[in-house]
């Protein structure tokens, strides 16, 4: 039975590539494509603990200052202001969360390492975010433990991890790349650097075509274990550790 209904599938999927049902049908792709992750994306909401994981009232609007206060429990429960860290931000713009960590983590060896084109989105987010938007000048620093690397993370990334030692060290990372492709290449380029206790920050979590997907294709892809510490914004903003 299992071979005929093999043959009935391999069958059908001819046919189907034969008569080219996009040429119809191709103005589902995008809606169906958020509706399966939006509904990926609250069921594994649904499914997050929440004993021991900080999380902000729920709220119809946004509130950006609320991923301060998600900062804070992380930095309070982790013990990391006066710790040796390492912090990797992917997508700084105007460097408000940068300079925070900054000057909320006072250990002089910490580092501090800032990734962003400085010319905006590399190509469109959603429908309201266009390539070129979100660019911002390189924002000034009096802090000499922080540096940033101007260019597309393909091409500063890379370069960067192969001649750092950042392996060993606690790392705070922070993905504010917003898109898709950015995330998930973040996410995989770190992965060989990744250990026990490095926390994960996501600043756009719940947009489902983006870094929720990024996430989720990451963590099965890769088998990594990330384990919710907290969230704010109704899951906008993120946090985990590496367990």
């Amino acid at each position: 039975m299992k071979p005929f209904l093999f043959k009935i599938n391999a069958l059908a999927k001819n046919i189907l590539i034969l008569i080219q049902p996009h040429v119809i049908l191709s103005f589902l792709i995008q809606p169906f494509a958020f509706f399966a992750h939006f509904l990926s994306l609250t069921k594994w909401i649904a499914q997050q603990p929440t004993k021991g994981v900080y999380k902000d009232a729920f709220s119809l609007f946004r509130n950006y200052e609320h991923r301060y206060d998600l900062y804070n429990y992380v930095i309070n429960r982790e013990q990391l202001k006066n710790a040796e860290i390492i912090y990797i931000e992917m997508g700084v713009c105007g460097g408000g969360s940068f300079k925070w960590w900054m000057e909320n983590n006072q250990h002089a060896q910490s580092q501090f390492h800032g990734f962003d084109t400085f010319e905006g989105l590399p190509e469109n987010w959603g429908y309201f975010f266009k390539n070129g938007d979100m660019h911002a000048a390189v924002p000034e620093l009096a802090d000499s433990r922080g540096h940033f690397y101007k260019g597309l993370f393909q091409d500063t990334l890379v370069p960067f991890l192969t001649t750092s030692n950042i392996k060993e060290k606690r790392k705070v990372i922070h993905l504010d790349a917003d898109l898709f492709s950015s995330t998930l290449f973040s996410l995989s380029m770190l992965y060989p650097y990744l250990q026990k206790g490095d926390i994960i920050f996501f600043d756009e979590f719940n947009v489902p075509n983006h870094e929720y997907l990024a996430y989720k294709i990451f963590t099965e892809s890769f088998y990594v274990n990330l384990e919710l510490m907290g969230s704010v914004n109704n899951y906008y903003q993120a946090a985990f550790i590496v367990k």
